[in-house]
C-alpha cells in the first residue's frame, strides 16, 4: 500500500471512530441536561472547561510530539530509537500528569470560585486522577500515530467514549438525587474510567503488535541514543504544541471567566448566565462532530509531513500539505452550511426545543476557521515552525478577550459576542499562518482554488434544503415542532442535502476514484452506479 493510500485509510478509520465517539457525546448531552437541569449543566460545562485547559497543559502536546519523534526515527529506519522514545516519554508525562492532577484537586475550590460556579468544586476534584491517566494514554497513542497505526487509536476512542457516556450518566443520575454538586461530580467519573480502559487497550495493542520485539530483532546497527537527548527532543516539540493547544483551550476558559460576569453587566442573573453558558456548550458539542474529521486529517498528516521533512522530500511535503487543506475544506464548508440552515431542527431533535439554535445558526462559520487553523497548526508542527503557531494564537486570544469584554456586556448582543470573538480569534491566526506556510515551503496555496468546489456544492445543497423547508413553514402553523416531529424531518433534510453535495462534488472532480480507492476499493461497490460512473 502506497503512503497516500495508507494515509487516506488511516484518515478514514480515525474519522469513522471520531464520528461515532462524537455522536455518542452529542446524544449524551440531552440526557445529561435532563438529569442535571439547565443550571446544573452550566456548572458541568464550566467544570469541563477547567479540565480541558489543565489537560491541554499536561498532555495535549504529548501525542503529536511523540508521534513526530517516532515518525522521524522510523523514517531513519531506527525502530529501537522509536521504542526508546515511548519509554522516556511515558516516564516524563506520568510524573507531569501526576503533579498537575494533584494540583488540580487541591486548587478545585479556588477554580470554582474564579469560574463563579461553586457547584463545580467536587467535579473538578473528581477529574484530578484523569490528568495522569490521559497523559499516559496520549503517549501511547502518539507512538501508534508515529507508526501510522491508526486502528488502536480509533478503537480506543470508541471504547473510551462508550464507557464515559454510560458511567457518567449512571453516576450523575444516582448522585444528583443528593445535590447538583454531587451530580456534576458523578457526570465526570466516566471520563477517568473511560480513559483508563482505553489506556489498557492501547498498551495491549502495543504488546500484541510486537513493536518491542521488532526493535530487538532489528539488524540495523545499534545506534545508542541517550535518554536525555530523546527527552530533550520530545520536550522541544511538545512545549510549543502544548502551549498552542493550551491557548486554543484557553479560549474556553476565557469564555468561562468573563462571559458570566459580562452577562451580569448585560442584566442577566447568575442562573440566567449559567443557562446561556450551557447553550454555548451545546453549540460547541455540535460543531465538534465534523471537527473530529478535521482532527483525523491532522493526526494522519503530521507524521507523514514530518517524515518528508526529515528525508528532505520538499515536493512530497507540499503535496501532502495541499491534500490536507483540500480534505479539510471539503468537510468543514458543507458542515457549517448544513448546521446553520438546520440549526432549529437539529436542536429540537436533540434537546426537545430550539433554545440556543440561533447560536449555531450564526456561529457555524467558526467551524471553517477552526478547521483551517487546526490543519495549519499541524502543518507548522510538521515543518518545525512550532513557536510561530504560539505567536499567532497569542495574538488571536488577546483580540478574543477584548471583543468578549466589549460585546458580551451589551444587552442586545450578550452571548453572541462570544461568536464574534471566536471568529476573530481564529481568523487572525489563519491569515498569518497561511502566509508563513507559503513562505517557508516556497509554495503557492490559493485558498479560493481549494474552496471553490466545496463552496459551489454547498451552495447547491443550501438551495435544495431551502426549497424542501419552504412547505414546512406552512405545516408548522398547525403542527408544533417537537422532538418526535423534528427527528424524521431532520433525517430527510440531512440525507437530501448530503446527496446533493456529494453528487456535485463528484461531478466537479472534488472527489476522485483514486481518493476513494485509497480508503477502500469496497466503497466503490456501495456507491450508486449513476454516481460511480461520474468519478474521474
Amino acid at each position: 500500500m502506497n503512503e497516500k493510500a495508507s494515509a487516506a485509510k488511516g484518515m478514514f478509520i480515525l474519522s469513522f471512530a471520531g464520528i461515532i465517539a462524537k455522536v455518542m457525546s452529542v446524544f449524551y448531552t440531552p440526557f445529561l441536561v435532563s438529569i442535571l437541569g439547565p443550571v446544573g449543566y452550566g456548572a458541568y460545562a464550566k467544570t469541563t472547561e477547567v479540565f480541558l485547559f489543565v489537560y491541554a497543559l499536561s498532555c495535549m502536546g504529548a501525542q503529536p510530539a511523540v508521534a513526530k519523534v517516532v515518525a522521524e526515527y522510523t523514517a531513519l529506519q531506527n525502530p529501537k530509537g522509536a521504542v526508546k522514545v515511548l519509554k522516556v516519554a511515558s516516564r516524563f508525562y506520568a510524573v507531569l500528569g501526576a503533579i498537575l492532577g494533584v494540583a488540580m484537586i487541591f486548587s478545585a475550590g479556588m477554580l470554582s470560585v474564579v469560574a463563579k460556579s461553586p457547584q463545580s468544586k467536587i467535579g473538578i476534584m473528581a477529574l484530578g486522577p484523569c490528568i495522569l491517566i490521559t497523559s499516559l494514554l496520549a503517549v501511547f497513542r502518539g507512538f501508534m500515530q508515529g507508526k501510522n497505526d491508526m486502528t488502536p487509536i480509533a478503537v480506543s476512542q470508541i471504547f473510551e467514549q462508550f464507557l464515559n457516556v454510560f458511567i457518567s450518566l449512571l453516576c450523575a443520575f444516582i448522585l444528583v438525587q443528593s445535590s447538583i454538586e454531587l451530580g456534576n461530580a458523578g457526570a465526570q467519573i466516566g471520563t477517568s474510567v473511560g480513559a483508563l480502559f482505553a489506556c489498557f487497550y492501547v498498551i495491549y495493542c502495543y504488546d500484541k503488535k510486537g513493536y518491542k520485539e521488532e526493535a530487538l530483532e532489528s539488524r540495523i546497527p545499534n545506534r545508542k541514543i541517550r535518554n536525555r537527548r530523546i527527552l530533550s527532543k520530545v520536550i522541544k516539540y511538545s512545549i510549543p504544541i502544548t502551549l498552542s493547544a493550551g491557548l486554543q483551550n484557553f479560549g474556553g476558559v476565557v469564555d468561562m471567566l468573563n462571559v458570566s460576569s459580562r452577562l451580569g453587566v448585560a442584566g442577566f442573573t447568575e442562573e440566567g448566565a449559567n443557562i446561556l453558558y450551557g447553550q454555548l456548550s451545546q453549540y460547541k458539542t455540535l460543531y465538534g462532530v465534523p471537527l473530529v474529521i478535521i482532527t483525523a486529517i491532522g493526526t494522519t498528516v503530521l507524521p507523514s509531513i514530518a517524515k518528508s521533512i526529515v528525508l528532505k522530500e520538499r515536493k512530497e511535503a507540499k503535496r501532502k500539505i495541499s491534500y490536507a487543506f483540500k480534505m479539510a475544506f471539503m468537510i468543514a464548508i458543507p458542515s457549517a452550511v448544513g448546521l446553520s440552515m438546520l440549526s432549529t431542527e437539529v436542536y429540537t431533535s436533540l434537546y426537545g426545543n430550539s433554545n440556543g439554535s440561533d447560536i449555531m445558526m450564526y456561529g457555524s462559520i467558526v467551524l471553517v476557521l477552526m478547521s483551517m487553523t487546526q490543519i495549519q497548526s499541524t502543518v507548522l508542527q510538521g515543518i518545525n515552525k512550532l513557536y510561530y503557531v504560539l505567536k499567532t494564537f497569542c495574538l488571536g486570544i488577546v483580540v478574543k478577550i477584548i471583543v468578549n469584554f466589549l460585546l458580551v456586556g451589551i444587552p442586545e448582543i450578550n452571548i453572541y459576542g462570544v461568536i464574534i470573538g471566536n471568529c476573530l480569534w481564529h481568523l487572525i491566526p489563519a491569515v498569518l499562518n497561511h502566509k508563513k506556510i507559503c513562505s517557508t515551503m516556497m509554495m503557492r496555496m490559493p485558498i479560493l482554488r481549494l474552496t471553490i468546489k466545496p463552496i459551489v456544492a454547498s451552495a447547491a445543497m443550501a438551495i435544495a434544503i431551502y426549497i424542501l423547508k419552504m412547505p414546512l413553514s406552512f405545516i408548522y402553523r398547525f403542527v408544533d415542532l417537537t422532538r418526535i416531529t423534528a427527528i424524521p424531518i431532520t433525517v430527510i433534510l440531512v440525507s437530501v442535502g448530503s446527496f446533493v453535495y456529494i453528487y456535485l462534488i463528484i461531478l466537479m472532480g472534488g472527489i476522485t476514484k483514486r481518493d476513494i480507492e485509497g480508503v477502500s476499493p469496497k466503497i466503490l461497490k456501495v456507491i450508486p452506479r449513476f454516481m460511480r460512473i461520474k468519478l474521474r
